[in-house]
């Protein structure tokens, strides 16, 4: 493929660089949720990221015209969409490298699927602490069925709000403490109650109830163009095996 070198994504890239991750997004759809709330839902909030892209030589303009895209953000996230895995001479790894050690953050997380991770992985010169696979799964919104929801005995679900962020952070604390945090140690009350809050703002969350205390929860994680990624599905450990994460999951979807 002719490929021009990598560089800085700049304001009038972001047409196509949105045309290139709508058709890619359920490779990544942190990237694309992350570029579409900062630019394109709220363009007055400061843009805290940087994007790198490669283009195609002989496409000016839509989806193809981008072909390999990393976005870096100041927490130190990487979000990488390679779209192959090759040697450093012909893939022009050197320049992706140079990009990214140009950032001045250090890298906290690479997110992305296997291949493109890998590849950030040999460039960015840090030791590697944990990595954590996922098998990635999908649905087709014309393959979902109308929920066949039962509930037992005491039960009810409801959409969560902000108003919510104090109820739910025993929940949402239990499942961080499970699910998230490599090293427990490392888990700060402030930023788990402000992480909650910020996702009962933008997100789609829903609870189950029991005699009106929370006891299990699923959402949305990363809202895309045309794509919504789950993620934060917990039930506290004395309400499991009851089917409250199936019913949540279908209430969801």
């Amino acid at each position: 493929e002719k490929l021009v070198q990598w560089v800085r994504a700049e304001l009038h890239d972001l047409a196509n660089l949105e045309q290139f991750l709508i058709k890619k997004e359920v490779e990544n759809v942190g990237f694309s949720a992350w570029l579409r709330e900062k630019i394109v839902s709220t363009p007055h909030i400061r843009n805290d990221f940087t994007v790198f892209i490669r283009r195609h030589k002989s496409y000016m303009h839509g989806a193809e015209a981008i072909r390999e895209a990393v976005l870096i953000t100041d927490q130190g996230l990487v979000y990488p969409m390679v779209s192959r895995k090759t040697s450093a001479a012909t893939h022009d790894l050197h320049e992706l490298s140079s990009c990214i050690h140009q950032h001045p953050v250090r890298l906290n997380s690479v997110i992305g699927v296997s291949r493109s991770v890998s590849t950030v992985e040999h460039l960015i010169r840090q030791p590697v602490k944990a990595r954590v696979d996922y098998h990635l799964m999908y649905l087709d919104r014309e393959t979902l069925l109308p929920p066949q929801i039962s509930l037992p005995r005491g039960i009810k679900i409801r959409q969560a709000d902000v108003v919510d962020s104090l109820t739910l952070f025993d929940l949402q604390k239990q499942y961080e403490l499970e699910e998230v945090y490599l090293n427990p140690a490392l888990f700060n009350d402030t930023a788990c109650f402000a992480h909650l809050k910020n996702c009962l703002r933008k997100e789609t969350i829903y609870v189950a109830e029991a005699n009106g205390l929370p006891v299990a929860k699923a959402g949305t994680n990363a809202r895309g163009y045309r794509v919504w990624q789950i993620g934060g599905v917990y039930t506290r450990t004395q309400n499991r095996c009851q089917g409250l994460g199936m019913a949540l999951m279908q209430t969801l979807l």
